[in-house]
C-alpha cells in the first residue's frame, strides 16, 4: 500500500468522522461543520478537492438518506486518493 501524506491522511480521517456523524449519530449539522472545516484545511494546505462533490454533499445533506451521503463521502475520499497519487507522481517526475 502506498504511503500517503499527512494532509491526505488527515482529510481522510475527517471524511471518516463525517460519515460516522451522519450514519451512527444522525448528527448532520455537526457533519456539515466538519466538512466546512475540511474544506478550509485543504485550502490552507493547497490540497486540491473536488468542490463540486463537496457542494453536492452540502446540498443534499439534510434531506438525503445516510447511505446516499456515505456514497458521496466515499467519492470525495476517492478524489482525495487520486489527487494524492497525482501529487506523488508529479513530485517523482520533477
Amino acid at each position: 500500500m502506498p504511503k500517503i501524506s499527512e494532509t491526505a491522511t488527515f482529510i481522510l480521517t475527517l471524511l471518516n468522522n463525517i460519515d460516522e456523524l451522519v450514519v451512527k449519530s444522525f448528527d448532520k449539522r455537526s457533519a456539515l461543520e466538519v466538512m466546512q472545516a475540511l474544506r478550509i484545511y485543504a485550502k490552507n494546505k493547497d490540497f486540491p478537492l473536488n468542490e463540486e462533490r463537496i457542494d453536492n454533499f452540502e446540498a443534499v445533506l439534510l434531506d438525503a438518506r445516510p447511505y446516499t451521503i456515505s456514497m458521496i463521502i466515499k467519492d470525495i475520499a476517492d478524489d482525495v486518493m487520486t489527487a494524492e497519487m497525482k501529487n506523488k507522481k508529479n513530485k517523482l517526475s520533477s
